[in-house]
């Protein structure tokens, strides 16, 4: 090993528990665990309220103005993802968000719904079903998406901005729209696509 890379090494090392130490003091005693070489700003909110747990994996950038809310369930994000300003995510349901994830900004991920309000039972006190999101490896979500309860998204799929994703979609799927729908499906070596 050269001595270059032998400083570098030693760098990301000390980054490294640096990170871990700042981590441990911001998050002392609560169910959050982030890996030493992910990055979480000061400016986002990362926060357990009503129980639940948040885990973030390698590599992983929580950008300025985010937030990652439990609200009593699970936030689980993968290695290599980047979840970028002003996007929320709340864990109600169970949110589990797999490697090389990219949320783009202002996207909200709500795994949760209202039921719905009669006239003897207001829509404060009609409770909420819990279904959870499941997010797989690769996928990309454009600005400004909504991801709603009770929605899986298949490998490697592309969502367009301001899209509204209220069913499951595909893996290798390109979708778009309100609701979102498949416009376009890849092979997983990413030629022949055909049109939906």
């Amino acid at each position: 090993m050269t001595l270059a890379a032998l400083k570098s090494k030693c760098l990301v090392r000390t980054i490294e528990l640096g990170r871990s130490i700042v981590f441990a003091l911001r998050f002392c005693g609560r169910p959050i665990r982030i890996h030493s070489s992910s990055w979480v700003a000061y400016r986002s909110v990362v926060r357990v309220c009503g129980g639940g747990t948040i885990t973030i994996g390698r590599n992983c950038a929580i950008h300025p103005f985010s937030m990652l809310l439990t609200y009593g369930g699970d936030i689980r994000i993968g290695d290599n993802c980047s979840v970028n300003p002003f996007s929320i995510i709340y864990g109600m349901g169970g949110t589990v968000i797999g490697d090389g994830v990219r949320i783009a900004a202002h996207t909200v991920i709500v795994s949760a719904n209202h039921n719905l309000a009669t006239d003897e039972l207001p829509l404060y006190l009609a409770g909420v079903t819990k279904k959870g999101i499941q997010i797989d490896d690769n996928v990309w979500i454009g600005a400004g998406v909504r991801i709603l309860d009770g929605v899986r998204i298949g490998k490697n799929t592309i969502i367009g901005a301001g899209s509204v994703v209220n069913r499951s979609l595909p893996a290798n799927a390109t979708a778009v729209g309100v609701p979102a729908k498949a416009i376009k499906l890849r092979d997983p070596e990413g030629t022949n696509a055909r049109r939906e």
